[in-house]
């Protein structure tokens, strides 16, 4: 076999090679010893990318990844390709270089990555960056030397408009590329940590010891095994009744549901986001000690074909589910004189809901609620179910929910190690669904309350465990008929300063 030409991309930043520890000199030692793909220690190169300074964005990082691995790659003749793997922000930065560069061009017959493994990507974001962009982050920047990367971080925050922007490609256009099948196949990898490692616990910052994270990313927000939902308002209807159209108008109509293509993605027991006793990457070590996430690359770089991809998809998905088997999710962590701490890993789930009008404009000023029950009431809510809401402030129309899978759609008891019951059996409160509700009424153009109820679809198969959901809601921009009008009086003039809305236009 040839030998494996393997890349590496850090995370956002950066200032030193050191993080990538003793992971590329391992890997190379565990290929030799297990005769998988053949890694030469002269043929890894450790990416060095810029994060740290505010001028940079994540597309400007692509671009000069695209200079920087066609010059090494020319060294070695042409149609040389490699396998790269990523962590952290590396991943978006990867994915971006790859939509840019080669599948919007159409050249994905000649992309010469072969393998994109990608530990703890930030592919929808991570819930930090909204800290790091404030004032603990400028000062934390301040004492490294750097400057904090706003663009980057800019792009990392939940829901970001850029994020959105390629995972919706992700999800429309990439599944009819058939990235892993073809002459030159591209096979994509996620390898997620969900533990926490609590000597990183900040507790001034929950978001380090989130249950469904590693700390800094959510498993959801890593998995590219996603969803984009489209419910849409009816029209309005010229010279309708007010009655008739705000009753015609209440429901939201599911448009369109579609789902990405199936990625490999695997949760790695135990790895948390960092450090060096737990972190995916940081962990590592060059010995004979077995480590799941060596393991799990060296599957990903042996797989040769579009069958090997899918049968290690599958294996993955089957160890996800023993991994997170009701069984498995108790934590215990024991704690010197303090009583023993007990904490429950359960799957969770991201929604971002993007909200818009019938003329494609932004939509701020509502709150949205979501229901349960066949009553479509928000007080039918499992208690515990939200976990955190997060508005993204680029883009305030772009809100993302956090939310624990296993409260809404139930659970049996989760045992102790001594047969008790920590905590009891949850009873799932579907069907679920989700209102609109417009902060401001009665003007000349407003918006009006809609609803996703359950006579139309519940909302919980469209929210998997361990991925994001977008959901783009349309409103419907309702103009009053008064906002122009004619009148046949020429004198005295007609003041209209105290016309009010009446109708629709």
């Amino acid at each position: 076999m040839a030998r494996q030409l393997l890349i590496f991309v850090h995370g956002w930043s950066v200032t030193s090679t050191a993080t990538y520890g003793q992971l590329p000199t391992r890997l190379k030692h565990e290929a030799q010893k297990r005769g998988g793909p053949s890694l030469d220690v002269h043929h890894i190169y450790l990416g060095e990318y810029v994060s740290f300074h505010d001028t940079i964005r994540v597309e400007d990082i692509a671009r000069a990844f695209d200079g920087a691995l066609g010059d090494m790659l020319a060294r070695y003749g042409k149609g040389r390709r490699c396998a790269c793997i990523t962590h952290s922000t590396g991943g978006p930065v990867v994915r971006e270089w790859l939509d840019r560069y080669i599948v919007r061009p159409g050249d994905l017959g000649q992309c010469p990555i072969s393998h994109l493994v990608m530990l703890a990507p930030a592919n929808f974001g991570s819930a930090l960056a909204q800290l790091g962009k404030g004032r603990v982050g400028a000062i934390r920047a301040w004492f490294d030397g750097v400057e904090p990367g706003q663009h980057v971080l800019d792009w990392l925050e939940l829901g970001s408009p850029a994020a959105c922007e390629l995972n919706l490609r992700w999800i429309r256009d990439y599944p009819v590329l058939k990235l892993t099948q073809g002459r030159n196949p591209v096979f994509p990898f996620v390898l997620a940590g969900d533990a926490i490692d609590r000597k990183f616990y900040d507790h001034l910052n929950p978001y380090t010891g989130e249950i469904g994270s590693d700390g800094v990313m959510r498993v959801a927000a890593t998995n590219l095994n996603a969803t984009h939902v489209v419910l849409r308002q009816p029209a309005t209807r010229r010279g309708e009744a007010l009655p008739s159209a705000h009753k015609r108008l209440r429901t939201l109509d599911p448009e369109l549901t579609r789902h990405a293509m199936p990625t490999a993605f695997k949760i790695i027991p135990g790895a948390s986001h960092s450090g060096d006793s737990m972190g995916i990457m940081g962990s590592v070590r060059d010995n004979d000690k077995p480590n799941a996430t060596v393991t799990a690359i060296l599957e990903c770089l042996n797989v040769q074909n579009d069958a090997g991809y899918t049968a290690l998809r599958k294996t993955f998905e089957a160890e996800n589910a023993a991994h997170q088997a009701v069984g498995n999710r108790l934590e215990i962590e024991h704690v010197p004189v303090l009583p023993d701490r007990t904490y429950i890993h359960d799957p969770c789930s991201m929604v971002i809901f993007r909200l818009f009008d019938s003329a494609a404009l932004r939509v701020s000023n509502v709150d949205i609620l979501l229901t349960a029950g066949p009553g479509d009431s928000p007080d039918q809510l499992p208690r515990g179910f939200m976990i955190d809401r997060q508005a993204n402030q680029q883009q305030p129309a772009n809100i993302t929910f956090y939310l624990n899978h296993a409260v809404l759609a139930g659970c049996p008891p989760i045992p102790g190690p001594d047969g008790s019951i920590v905590r009891a059996a949850l009873t799932p409160r579907s069907p679920y669904g989700v209102q609109i509700l417009p902060r401001h009424g009665n003007r000349f153009v407003e918006y009006w309350h809609a609803m996703l109820d359950s006579s139309m679809q519940d909302l919980l198969p469209l929210i998997r465990p361990n991925e994001t959901t977008i959901v783009d809601v349309y409103l419907t921009r309702v103009v009053h008929k008064n906002v122009f009008r004619f009148t046949t009086q020429l004198a005295p003039p007609v003041d209209f300063k105290d016309v009010k809305p009446d109708g629709i236009a």
